[in-house]
């Protein structure tokens, strides 16, 4: 009986003072109110010039390509109008396209610095293979999106919402990647020896 007695207060104690806790924690609304503020439209896109990047004719070294595209309306929505003029592929005589033939960009959204870009199955299916292409490819994409996007630092690519450890099996990409453009004459060099 003492026991319980005893059980029955250490209960309404802690009681107690999880209700002093909440009180802490929960302020009532005259504490919090705010003005209201109105929902602010979505920014207009406007025209602005960018850099792709595409390969040169023997995938040794990426080159950039300036357009002019619609930009502006966040980092998803700019993410996935750079991915669509680097999927049209090279206009400048002498560059060629990085991304293979019917790859689709299926998601994009932006988490902290990362840049996460989900493409459909033929980003792997549909590659040609070698070091070479396979740096070309994500380092098009990578070097792309960091150097229009002020935002992105590193770029994670998935592949049917799935990370992937690889397109082509000489490139890790099982997380995300930061630019890089000394890559491609140290690759070349090392497959000349």
């Amino acid at each position: 009986m003492a026991l319980a007695l005893i059980w029955a207060v250490v209960v309404l104690a802690l009681l107690g003072f999880a209700i002093d806790l909440l009180r802490d924690f929960v302020s009532t609304p005259e504490e919090t109110s705010s003005p209201v503020v109105a929902p602010q439209p979505p920014p207009e896109p406007e025209e602005r010039e960018v850099k792709l990047y595409f390969a040169n004719s023997e995938a040794s070294e990426l080159a950039p390509e300036k357009r002019f595209i619609e930009l502006g309306t966040g980092v998803q929505t700019d993410a996935v109008a750079l991915v669509d003029e680097l999927l049209k592929g090279p206009q400048q005589e002498g560059l060629y396209p990085t991304i293979p033939p019917d790859t689709k960009l299926l998601n994009a959204f932006h988490i902290n610095q990362v840049l996460v870009l989900d493409f459909s199955r033929e980003l792997q299916a549909n590659h040609t293979g070698g070091s070479a292409g396979e740096l070309t490819t994500v380092y098009s994409i990578v070097n792309t999106m960091a150097e229009n996007l002020r935002n992105v630092k590193r770029v994670q690519i998935l592949v049917e919402g799935a990370e992937i450890e690889s397109l082509a099996g000489h490139l890790d990409l099982s997380r995300p990647l930061p630019p890089d453009t000394k890559w491609m004459k140290a690759a070349a060099r090392a497959e000349s020896n």
